[in-house]
């Protein structure tokens, strides 16, 4: 016979009884599903543990390297208990269901593992996952590092994160990351492909930390979706060596740093281009798209050609398979130089798409150095740095 003390223990499932107004819950899963990992190695990430207790419910989900987690109010009529259901399945089910109304969870562990969710006439059984196999999330560290106003910080994720590399574009974490850098009363968002890169500075009111964290791009527009659905004007920052943590009323937000060194941005702004071209954003940008079309297909090459004391730039592209384009832009100071250079149209529409205001100054110097561009309202807070390329290559 077998000692029952030396058989191993079961995990029982647990007791659910809850309701929540259907709204609650569809915020809470479009928020949390932002981090459910594929599950194709470890299908435990591709749950939402469920923490029920008094009258809120907190959802939380993670891949291992982001991590989401909100708490949603509840009348909760069971013992609180921890649940993990499949949030895949659980966040297609809230695509699917009326917005209006109640959501009813109710389980019997003495029958089977299945949570059943219940929404008027509609009714679902949920096979409950192991709360044991969910990974362990780190807590807030003590005390934070920043506080940030989330509309000016949105932006800064809009204005940063389009210049870093993908992942799977490159070996080089560092350039798949935005390097943030917080001190003197302000924080610096920083990120380039190596061919271009855009600065953008943040007032700190109530920080006296200093330090910087390697962000991983693709986290920051994650984090920007869900700040976007948080009712909150204010976003707590806190770092561990490890991690980033971004805090709202409701929501923990959090992705593991990149550990590598980000290139020396420093050195590659120019310091010495004296030829500024004034430029209305809208009619810039426009022009801009249209010789898109017939740029080559390998460079995307746009020529810029501006002559001393002229009001205009001449826009200019071509390729062999597409034909040519011509336009000219009025500036709106007549130039105190003459340069030519061609850019990446691409970069340049990305970059002008993503400032504000109705003017743009294009600094720059000759053929062969990079080119500085930044809103003529906000001169130093979003600075943008492209380097020229060969028109025909």
């Amino acid at each position: 016979m077998t000692d029952p003390e030396l058989e191993p223990e079961t995990e029982r499932p647990a007791q659910v009884d809850l309701s929540c107004q259907t709204k609650d819950l569809i915020y809470g899963m479009d928020v949390v599903k932002r981090s459910l990992g594929t599950g194709r190695d470890m299908p435990i990430l591709t749950g939402v543990k469920m923490e029920i207790g008094g009258e809120e419910m907190k959802l939380t989900t993670t891949d291992l390297e982001m991590t989401t987690r909100v708490a949603i109010p509840i009348t909760n009529l069971a013992e609180p208990a921890t649940v993990v259901l499949k949030g895949d399945v659980l966040a297609k089910i809230t695509q699917r269901i009326p917005e209006s109304g109640e959501v009813k969870l109710s389980s019997d562990p003495e029958e089977n593992q299945k949570v059943k969710l219940s929404s008027g006439s509609i009714t679902f059984d949920l096979f409950q996952m192991s709360t044991d196999d969910f990974p362990s999330v780190d807590e807030l560290p003590e005390e934070p590092i920043a506080e940030l106003d989330v509309g000016e910080f949105k932006s800064a994720i809009k204005q940063t994160t389009f210049a870093a590399l993908k992942t799977k574009e490159t070996t080089r974490l560092s350039l798949t990351g935005v390097n943030t850098i917080i001190g003197e009363g302000g924080m610096k968002m920083v990120a380039t492909n190596g061919y271009r890169m855009a600065i953008k500075s943040l007032p700190l009111s109530d920080s006296d930390e200093e330090g910087t964290l390697l962000i991983e791009s693709s986290a920051l527009s994650e984090l920007d979706r869900i700040l976007s659905q948080a009712d909150s004007d204010v976003v707590t920052t806190y770092a561990s060596k490890s991690e980033i943590f971004f805090v709202t009323d409701e929501i923990v937000f959090s992705d593991k740093l990149i550990m590598e060194e980000f290139p020396d941005f420093e050195t590659v702004i120019p310091e010495g281009n004296e030829l500024p071209l004034r430029i209305n954003r809208d009619e810039f940008l426009e022009t801009l798209t249209r010789a898109e079309i017939t740029a080559s297909e390998e460079s995307g090459a746009v020529r810029l050609t501006v002559e001393e004391e002229m009001k205009e730039l001449t826009i200019y592209s071509s390729s062999p398979e597409k034909g040519e384009f011509e336009e000219v832009v009025s500036l709106n100071e007549a130039s105190k130089g003459s340069v030519e250079i061609s850019f990446k149209g691409e970069f340049l529409v990305d970059a002008l798409r993503r400032m504000k205001g109705q003017e743009v100054v294009l600094w720059l110097e000759d053929a062969e150095t990079a080119g500085l561009m930044e809103p003529a309202e906000e001169s130093g807070d979003f600075l943008y740095v492209c380097m020229p390329i060969s028109s025909t290559t």
